[in-house]
């Protein structure tokens, strides 16, 4: 455990290596080097030694409320007795609670926490290896640089493991039973991804992205205007069998909460939303480029940040917009990677990740 690290500085340290990742990467990009053979392949190995100190330094932080429900994984960690026998549960979220039991029987909550970072980050790395072959490190940079990454490793533990085995299972098309598979485990850390995986499967069939354009677009009127009706209307169908985020809607579930939440139109995250809308309408129509690959991942981002602009004003809308958002990366970076577009394609990739940056350095640094 880093006990030496200040608890209240720990999450700086991190943002401020990423900080200087992202410096380094536009310098490189600056240079024109990025995407050469040998900068390529040192970058690559660059990133593997990156993937083992973020698994060790996010899963060693200390059992702080300054992490969010860290504190309360903690407990819930240290509540079940390691001397009873293991009783294998069925319920919500089931193979992350049954996993928890078998590390508070033969390990500690250390232990459990760098294997929670392990899944998180090691699938995304993974997935991106496998979408990107040597040259992932410039997406899994941007993955590890959105300001709400860090949150989901030590905060949204569950959320992030689910989707994050999502992703890499995304990145099966070839192989419907591994991605199954993957998606049944994903659905066990977290049930939100049974959203992520409606949203896949549409997309897989209905394939027009015109269509996911203009229902995104409608979104926001829609919203704009008839948002708090549409959330209760939601609320109360019956489609959201969990009371949870039935609250979500509603706000009920601030009742009682020590920090309250404003029901409000969040404009800055749809502005967020909006970047990775451009980029791939960008490319898509006006550069021409088409991958089916890349074609289904957009549709399946589309589907998802309109279903969260419906639900904007519900408490806790971060989390919901984050089941979009962890699509990001591959979207905003895979055009770059996979055909050149300009004469000074690297300086523009440069261009394009201090852009991606921003967000996270208003969020994370300069606040």
């Amino acid at each position: 455990m880093f006990d030496f690290i200040p608890v209240h500085d720990y999450t700086s340290y991190f943002n401020y290596a990423v900080l200087i990742m992202v410096v380094i990467a536009v310098w490189q990009c600056h240079t024109q080097s990025i995407l050469r053979n040998d900068v390529v392949q040192l970058n690559a190995m660059w990133g593997s030694f990156i993937v083992i100190v973020l698994i060790l330094y996010m899963g060693g932080r200390q059992v702080s409320g300054v992490f969010g429900d860290t504190i309360n994984y903690a407990h819930g960690f240290r509540a079940i007795d390691p001397h009873k026998p293991i009783v294998w549960q069925w319920s919500t979220e089931w193979l992350f609670y049954n996993l928890m039991q078998v590390f508070a029987k033969y390990s500690n909550i250390h232990a459990f926490f760098t294997f929670c970072s392990a899944v998180y980050v090691g699938t995304l790395w993974y997935a991106m290896r496998r979408v990107f072959k040597s040259y992932y490190y410039i997406p899994f940079l941007v993955i590890i640089s959105m300001f709400t990454f860090w949150a989901y490793g030590v905060n949204g533990v569950r959320n992030g493991m689910g989707s994050s085995l999502f992703i890499l299972a995304l990145t099966f098309p070839e192989s419907p039973l591994v991605m199954i598979l993957l998606t049944v485990i994903a659905i066990g850390f977290h049930k939100t991804v049974i959203v992520m995986a409606i949203a896949a499967i549409v997309a897989w069939f209905l394939k027009d992205n015109r269509y996911y354009v203009v229902l995104w677009l409608l979104c926001i009127p829609a919203s704009l205007f008839f948002g708090m009706q549409l959330q209760l209307l939601l609320a109360s169908s019956g489609m959201l069998s969990d009371d949870a985020y039935t609250g979500y809607l509603t706000g009920s579930n601030l009742v009682g909460e020590t920090v309250q939440y404003a029901m409000v139109f969040h404009w800055d995250f749809l502005l967020y939303s909006a970047m990775t809308v451009a980029v791939g309408c960008y490319f898509i129509y006006y550069r021409k480029f088409r991958d089916e690959y890349y074609e289904w991942i957009f549709n399946i981002y589309l589907l998802l940040n309109a279903f969260w602009i419906i639900v904007i004003r519900s408490t806790y809308s971060n989390r919901i917009v984050q089941l979009s958002w962890f699509l990001m990366p591959i979207i905003l970076i895979f055009p770059f990677l996979k055909q050149r577009f300009w004469v000074d394609h690297e300086k523009k990739l440069g261009y394009a990740l201090l852009a991606f940056y921003a967000f996270a350095f208003y969020y994370n640094i300069l606040r």
